[in-house]
């Protein structure tokens, strides 16, 4: 089998391809142009994708590694196919978790991935909110000043809008799925919030799709935005 050639201009071209059918689904416009897309190799993972948003949140990094930090870093550079993150507006790629027989598998994700984008410029503010709430707890955690119960209340907090976004991408997600792609194998799919609570033992990964029936009245309806507005205003 030919190994795939994954490069940046190779995933901008996929890119290229699946943006606008998501934008089909999602009715927004996904604003590709300021987008970069990037392959990473699996032993940068965790420093592009986790320390560099830490660091923008005011997170500083000591030399050592933890126990969290070991388990976040091993699961981002195993689990990992695809990010976006809205902080940089980038879309990476981790190479090696890429299976070169499920290319459609690839474009799935990338969808998803691109589902995130057009949430962030159409609904900016729950970005910034899920943002506000992950920099509170990173100061939280690095004073010494949360708790349990306060660790908690953070999780509460973004809880609702993580299960919004999630459920929102998933939904678009399996709408390629059967439209486009249908032979595509579609691979475990993790997020940064989600993965953070999960490894402080304060969220199932589950949780973040419990959305789905309110997500596709919503779509159904062609009221997607007004959802996203409901959050906002909550």
């Amino acid at each position: 089998m030919l190994k795939l050639i994954m490069d940046d201009a190779s995933i901008s071209a996929l890119v290229g391809e699946v943006g606008p059918l998501v934008s089909a689904i999602t009715g927004w416009d996904l604003q590709l142009a300021g987008l970069r897309c990037r392959v990473l190799p699996k032993d940068h993972g965790y420093e592009e994708i986790v320390e560099s948003k830490m660091l923008a949140l005011g997170f500083p990094f000591s030399p050592g590694r933890d126990i969290v930090t070991r388990t976040v870093e091993y699961l981002v550079e195993n689990n990992f196919q695809a990010a976006y993150e809205p902080l940089t507006n980038e879309l990476m790629v981790v190479r090696e978790n890429v299976d070169d027989s499920n290319l459609d598998g690839l474009k799935v994700v990338l969808g998803h991935e691109l589902t995130h984008r057009g949430q962030h410029m159409a609904h900016p503010e729950i970005f910034e909110h899920i943002n506000r709430i992950l920099s509170e707890m990173i100061t939280g955690l690095e004073t010494g000043s949360a708790d349990l119960k306060k660790l908690r209340g953070y999780f509460e907090e973004v809880q609702p809008h993580m299960t919004l976004i999630e459920s929102h991408a998933s939904y678009v997600q399996a709408i390629l799925n059967q439209r486009y792609f249908p032979q595509a194998q579609i691979e475990h799919h993790s997020s940064l919030p989600a993965l953070l609570f999960r490894v402080l033992g304060y969220g199932k990964v589950a949780q973040y799709t419990e959305g789905l029936p309110q997500v596709a009245a919503a779509m159904q309806q062609g009221n997607v935005d007004g959802l996203f507005r409901k959050y906002v205003s909550d």
